[in-house]
């Protein structure tokens, strides 16, 4: 079935790559869904769901070159698009030549750092005793007065 969309499937303004851009995927797409729609072409090395605005997008990095261009060839040339929950996913090559994942346990739900200095002595707390306390995640937001900075300093 032909898409109703007026939008084009394909946009061929990148040149190949192993990471494909998914756009239009039904909202919280899961990395399942997506490594099912890659697997009959490859290998699905890598992930990352639900980016965008409407976190309705997502990339999928294959193994090799050549099975990146294979999904894209052949949605390019099939009457069925490429679907997701029975909704029309578009499809593209990526600027991107892999995926980074730049999660850390820190971006990680529920992992939150709390750090609260009271009273007289709170003044005496460097900076630098704050950063070996946060030294196993990767920012560091700080708060005093309502006021927030992540320059490392008290506002």
């Amino acid at each position: 079935m032909a898409s109703v969309s007026s939008q084009p499937q394909f946009r061929y303004t990148q040149p190949p790559s192993k990471v494909l851009h998914l756009r239009n995927l039904p909202w919280e797409c899961t990395e399942e869904e997506l490594i099912e729609l890659g697997k009959p072409f490859g290998k699905v090395v890598n992930t990352k769901c639900n980016v965008g605005a409407n976190r309705n997008q997502a990339f999928i990095e294959f193994a090799d070159l050549n099975q990146a261009i294979n999904m894209i060839s052949y949605y390019a040339s099939s009457s069925e698009p490429a679907q997701v929950r029975g909704k029309t996913v578009y499809l593209q090559y990526s600027n991107r030549q892999e995926i980074v994942n730049n999660k850390t346990t820190a971006d990680v739900a529920g992992n939150v750092l709390l750090v609260t200095i009271e009273g007289n002595d709170a003044r005496q707390v460097s900076i630098d005793v704050l950063h070996l306390v946060r030294k196993p995640f990767t920012f560091l937001l700080l708060a005093k007065r309502g006021e927030l900075t992540s320059k490392g300093c008290f506002q």
